[in-house]
């Protein structure tokens, strides 16, 4: 708890400071990013711990995704193309990101069960649940590309978290598509 606690209190902390993602770094290759959480959790989007493995550590805040991203006033649009209107504003955010060299980030989702609003506390069991990935890939240079966070069935039936990262691509006749990168890794091991 201790430790979610830290995550969450970095995250208020750090939604007042300027946000190093929200524009490129000078005199670095860069890429473009949008990170897309599709459920209707809080997912806290920071830089991956340096093993490459999921932590539950306080690491550096990149974005905040859903009911809280309004406020900590994270939310960015930097005019990527294939903007999806159909998904809440709140779910996506875009940022600019080091280009030609391995990039690995973390999406921390939390997910609230057993909380209904209008009820009294005392009759409700609220249930916090965590679900985190690592994703790690090398983005090219001036290329557009979107993490989307979403929950896919397991090998066992039961719902889990994924990440599928694409790459935004123009075609020859003017039109965008999205098509799935694929030399891209998402971890789900914690460090030990």
């Amino acid at each position: 708890m201790k430790k979610e606690l830290a995550i969450i209190s970095a995250v208020f902390i750090s939604g007042c400071a300027s946000v190093p993602y929200h524009v490129p770094k000078e005199g670095v290759d860069s890429a473009k990013l949008r990170l897309t959480s599709v459920p209707s959790n809080n997912n806290f989007v920071t830089a991956a711990n340096p093993k490459g493995c999921v932590s539950d550590e306080a690491l550096p805040l990149i974005t905040v995704l859903g009911v809280k991203a309004n406020l900590v006033r994270s939310l960015s649009r930097i005019d990527m193309p294939l903007y999806n209107s159909s998904i809440p504003d709140s779910h996506q955010n875009e940022v600019h990101i080091p280009a030609s060299a391995p990039l690995s980030f973390q999406f921390n989702g939390v997910g609230i069960a057993g909380f209904t609003p209008g009820e009294p506390d005392g009759k409700q069991g609220a249930l916090y649940s965590w679900c985190r990935k690592v994703v790690t890939f090398t983005p090219a240079k001036d290329r557009n590309y979107e993490a989307l966070y979403d929950y896919t069935e397991a090998p066992n039936g039961r719902e889990t978290c994924g990440v599928k990262l694409f790459e935004i691509v123009k075609g020859v006749d003017g039109n965008y598509s999205k098509i799935e990168v694929k030399d891209y890794k998402v971890e789900h091991n914690y460090c030990s």
